[in-house]
């Protein structure tokens, strides 16, 4: 008979979880990621006790590393029994707020948990253990997520927006290396506003269509971009007439919003600013041709 592991009895103990902590960094908006010292993987840290969640938080301040602790519980919400009539009658189901923060990991690239029980030493978990079989393969087939980028993007915002005397600048530039050479090769998410009326339409002119803009509260305009759906969404979800394409990111310049400051990757999430003139010369330091088509105003 096999003897459980220590490691092995944390698994279905965090995915029966109905309230947990995490950290995460107010300079992405997104969760902490660190890389594991052991085995390099990419991991978040999770808590039973919001107490050993701050205790930690404090830790990393030190260290000029900013992060808050959020939690994580299971919530009473209440959906339309039919679809088609979100007005009508009302069904009640319970929504596991940690199984849900673990189902979004895989497309920010991570692969552990770092777990923390109470009165427990915590541990690094895989994270294809506490998810369904499958739901990593399925999220990778599905073609709408770009983990390696929403990655490298986390750990390169998560280094340069530390307090100044706490920068690693040869990191930066290697953090700074690797993000570039998954942006040439990414395809990233626009949000177009087809003509009235022509919203559903399965198929849309995109001369014909509007590009949004975000307004800094200083006056800036700034055109948004998204590396996958699920940051397009975060944006669009107060404006249903709005549809993604999707493009090559070489073909980026192609469209712009006029009197625009730069393009804002992943606005909702780590919020990185790419100047207009930046885009070429990231092409051309990987190798990727430069020459563009006709651009769109």
């Amino acid at each position: 008979m096999p003897v459980e592991t220590k490691a092995s009895g944390a698994y279905p103990e965090v995915k029966n979880l109905k309230k947990a902590y995490t950290l995460y960094s107010p300079l992405t908006n997104m969760p902490y990621v660190e890389c594991e010292e052991e085995n390099y993987n990419d991991q978040v840290r999770l808590y039973q006790k919001r107490e050993d969640a701050e205790a930690e938080g404090k830790a990393l301040e030190e260290r000029g590393i900013r992060v808050t602790v959020r939690e994580l519980k299971t919530v009473e919400i209440q959906i339309p029994v039919r679809p088609d009539k979100p007005n009508g009658k009302k069904k009640k189901l319970y929504l596991n707020q940690v199984r849900e923060y673990l189902s979004i990991l895989p497309g920010l690239g991570v692969n552990a948990v770092y777990y923390k029980p109470e009165s427990r030493e915590g541990q690094s978990l895989e994270l294809s253990g506490l998810l369904p079989e499958g739901f990593e393969k399925k999220l990778e087939e599905s073609g709408t997520y770009q983990p390696n980028l929403q990655l490298t993007g986390l750990y390169l915002m998560q280094e340069a927006r530390r307090k100044k005397e706490h920068v690693d600048m040869k990191n930066l530039q290697e953090l700074d290396e690797e993000f570039s050479s998954n942006l040439v090769r990414s395809r990233l998410y626009l949000a177009v506003l087809p003509p009235m009326g022509q919203e559903k339409e399965p198929k849309i002119d995109l001369k014909k269509c509007q590009l949004p803009y975000l307004k800094h509260q200083n006056g800036d305009a700034f055109f948004p971009v998204f590396t996958d759906m699920v940051e397009y969404r975060k944006y669009a979800q107060k404006n249903q007439n709005l549809r993604p394409i999707q493009i090559p990111f070489k073909d980026l310049p192609m469209f712009w919003v006029k009197d625009a400051k730069a393009y804002m990757l992943n606005p909702m999430g780590f919020s990185l600013p790419l100047s207009r003139e930046m885009i070429p010369r990231i092409l051309e330091k990987f190798g990727v041709s430069t020459e563009q088509p006709k651009k769109e105003e």
